[in-house]
């Protein structure tokens, strides 16, 4: 299955311990920018990504594909569980989703871990440049015109 969250976190490394979550957003994106992440995804599923920014300026970033029969509400509602992580440390945030792993179920686990894995590489390998398939994603303008929902904490 998927490895063990805490194993992918340092304890001796410095830059982890001073890193903290400062911000989380979510984007449920409309149908257009979804087929570029998810071609031929269909209107059966929503599609989006999650990213975490923290005090040292590193972001992290989680896609995530729900069927739509499984967000059940809306999808604020859905991510506001996110909102708990903001101030932890990344392992404290691993932590954290571990913990939570029966109760938020798996994509919602699966998306955050995602996240915090690619922010914990990020500050492993010190580069913040994000994959060239995902540029897009910088044009902050381009995520809102292009998101059908939205959530900030």
């Amino acid at each position: 299955m998927y490895p063990e969250p805490l194993t992918l976190v340092r304890e001796s490394d410095e830059c982890t311990k001073k890193c903290q979550i400062t911000r989380i957003e979510c984007f449920r994106f409309d149908c257009e920018l979804a087929d570029q992440l998810q071609p031929g995804h269909g209107t059966d599923c929503h599609c989006g990504i999650l990213t975490i920014s923290t005090n040292l300026g590193t972001c992290g970033v989680g896609q995530f594909v729900i069927p739509c029969g499984n967000l059940k509400g809306d999808f604020v509602q859905w991510a506001v569980v996110f909102q708990k992580l903001k101030g932890l440390t990344l392992k404290d945030g691993l932590q954290y989703v571990h913990q939570k792993r029966e109760v938020w179920g798996e994509v919602r686990t699966q998306l955050m871990a995602s996240a915090l894995t690619n922010l914990s590489e990020k500050l492993e390998s010190s580069s913040t440049t994000v994959e060239p398939e995902l540029s897009f994603l910088r044009d902050r303008t381009y995520l809102f015109d292009h998101s059908g929902a939205y959530i900030s904490f």
